[in-house]
């Protein structure tokens, strides 16, 4: 049994009350309440206003607000957009970590250090990487369009403060280091994955949008 016009009308404004504005689930979580509530209007022959109320039911409690440690707790977001970042974000989070400790392990066990790094020609090639890898994460953090919501761009949002992690790594680099070891390398190795990682979920947004036809 097909809706009416009026009835999917109400199915999208349950959708806006509950601000599920996530372009890449949104159609998907439509299309799935549509589905529900006509197959209980056709199989257990009960009206729109009563399996329209039941479909709420099952579907609120995955629209609740909610956070996530691996996103930080000042971002918010429905429950079943954290359940699907975390889904999509946890193996970049693996390689995040990897990406500073596996070097500041091997480099700390082996006692491994370079003194005075600046005698170094390799050295200028690194505080070159880290400025070129910094202006493209500052570059993607302004160019990105907030105004289109994703879970893509949630993650964007929640790691954007990886700008900060770039600074960092700039003042040690650009400030006279004693040596390179485990720490700095670490920490460098870190920024370049994050801002890798970062420029994979700006993509993804991209698409999304460029998907659903949202300029």
């Amino acid at each position: 049994m097909e809706l009416t016009k009026e009835q999917i009308q109400r199915v999208e404004h349950y959708l806006d009350v509950k601000q599920i504005d996530y372009i890449d689930i949104r159609l998907e979580i439509f299309d799935h309440i549509i589905s529900d509530i006509e197959e209980k209007m056709e199989e257990e022959k009960v009206t729109f206003h009563n399996a329209f109320a039941t479909s709420k039911q099952k579907w609120n409690p995955q629209f609740k607000e909610t956070s996530s440690m691996f996103f930080g707790l000042g971002f918010t977001a429905p429950k079943i957009v954290i359940q699907k970042a975390k889904k999509v974000y946890w193996k970049q989070y693996v390689f995040l970590l990897t990406s500073y400790f596996l070097p500041f392990l091997l480099l700390t066990h082996f006692n491994f250090k370079i003194e005075n790094p600046q005698e170094y020609g390799l050295f200028n090639t690194l505080k070159g990487v880290i400025v070129l890898t910094l202006i493209s994460f500052v570059y993607m953090l302004f160019s990105n369009n907030h105004k289109i919501e994703t879970t893509y761009g949630f993650i964007l949002k929640s790691k954007s403060l990886g700008a900060f992690t770039g600074l960092i790594v700039l003042a040690i680099f650009f400030t006279r280091v004693n040596e390179l070891n485990g720490i700095n390398i670490g920490m460098l190795c870190s920024f370049l994955w994050m801002t890798f990682s970062y420029f994979h979920f700006y993509k993804k947004h991209k698409e999304a949008i460029q998907q659903y036809k949202i300029s």
